[in-house]
């Protein structure tokens, strides 16, 4: 069995060779596994009712592909944003459902911020 590419955020094939699983990467181990199915279920309707225009597959090395065809957010703050405006999930949750996580996000955000790390300690005693 060959090794598999695991780094991206959909579902891949293997590139060589021959293995027995299919991965799908980018979900949390904390994710409400109703909520993630309900998200997986509203993005294939989304798909097979629209018909989106896709980008190419990437093929080799997901880090080097330049440019990335639509970047996964690199914070969470970015993430949220995105979630907010997506009228994908407005559509397939209502929008009282997006109203509800975006807040509880962004609470959980502001309580982050408040907090102070051992690596924020760290780097501060460094740089004194």
């Amino acid at each position: 069995m060959q090794s598999v590419n695991r780094h991206g955020t959909t579902p891949m094939k293997p590139q060589t060779g021959r293995t027995d699983t299919q991965n799908t990467v980018g979900k949390g181990a904390d994710a409400n596994p109703y909520l993630a199915l309900a998200a997986v279920l509203a993005g294939i309707l989304h798909g097979i009712t629209k018909h989106p225009m896709l980008p190419d597959p990437c093929i080799g090395d997901a880090y080097e592909v330049n440019p990335l065809p639509r970047p996964v957010p690199r914070t969470l703050d970015d993430a949220v944003a995105e979630f907010a405006k997506g009228s994908l999930a407005t559509h397939a949750f209502s929008p009282s459902v997006v109203q509800h996580y975006t807040h509880a996000t962004r609470t959980e955000i502001d309580a982050h911020h408040g907090q102070v790390t051992d690596v924020d300690r760290a780097r501060g005693f460094f740089h004194a």
